[in-house]
């Protein structure tokens, strides 16, 4: 074979091979136009169901993947706090008279007449305010203030009670010792008839200072005693006892 045939058959083939090429790229596109590269794109599958992501959409999860539709906000702590916070409202606060009182409740006489009854429980705070408060303990006939809340049965538990302090006032009585414990008690029959015991400190004085030895049963005495608005109570500050009558 001579050059000049050599050079026609392989020209020949190289035309073969670039319409064969050019033939099989435009069956690829007519498979997929749009699929880059000439690669042939997945069939059309029609609409993906409601509410169903599928990956290779392009657009990302919907919101709240994975929740159930509607309880996403059942899930957050912040939303539990706070619904447990409202679960028994908002205090209630009670002004009045304690009328009778046990371990585990009170009663309190409001100011229109009416009584409610109020739980107390270990964490229920007591104050009782004043110098002379012997700890902190309620008595029957003090004025408090009590914050409760509702139970859950709706029943009124008290948070808090505190005694209302109110103005000390100051006593003077006159009459006969009945009783008499040095440092703790004196009672006195007065000249108004009644029966009246005071408690005794050792800051209470007695006078004339010459007489504090003559102190007994039968003496005649007067008592300055300033009243404890928050104890319920009397406590001389001062005895004077007189000189026996002739």
């Amino acid at each position: 074979m001579n050059r000049t045939m050599l050079l026609s058959t392989l020209v020949g083939l190289a035309l073969s091979l670039a319409v064969g090429t050019s033939q099989a790229l435009a069956g690829a596109a007519a498979v997929n136009p749009h699929a880059p590269g000439g690669t042939p794109g997945a069939p059309n599958q029609g609409p993906t169901p409601t509410g169903t992501w599928q990956p290779g959409q392009g657009n990302g999860p919907p919101p709240n993947a994975g929740q159930p539709s509607g309880s996403g906000q059942q899930n957050i702590p912040g939303a539990q706090a706070t619904a447990q916070a409202g679960k028994h409202g908002k205090p209630t606060i009670y002004r009045g008279t304690l009328s009778a009182l046990d371990a585990s409740s009170l009663t309190l006489m409001l100011a229109d007449g009416s009584s409610i009854t109020i739980g107390l429980t270990p964490e229920t705070r007591i104050k009782v305010p004043g110098p002379k408060a012997q700890g902190e303990t309620l008595l029957v006939g003090m004025q408090v203030v009590v914050q409760s809340v509702a139970d859950e049965s709706g029943s009124p538990i008290a948070r808090s009670v505190m005694a209302v302090p109110g103005k000390p006032s100051l006593t003077h009585r006159v009459g006969t010792v009945t009783a008499y414990a040095a440092g703790s008690s004196i009672t006195i029959l007065a000249v108004d008839g009644n029966s009246y015991t005071f408690a005794l400190t050792a800051d209470t004085k007695i006078l004339p200072p010459g007489r504090a030895g003559t102190l007994a049963e039968d003496s005649r005495v007067t008592l300055i005693a300033p009243r404890d608005p928050a104890a319920l109570g009397w406590t001389a500050t001062g005895i004077v006892v007189h000189p026996p009558l002739p």
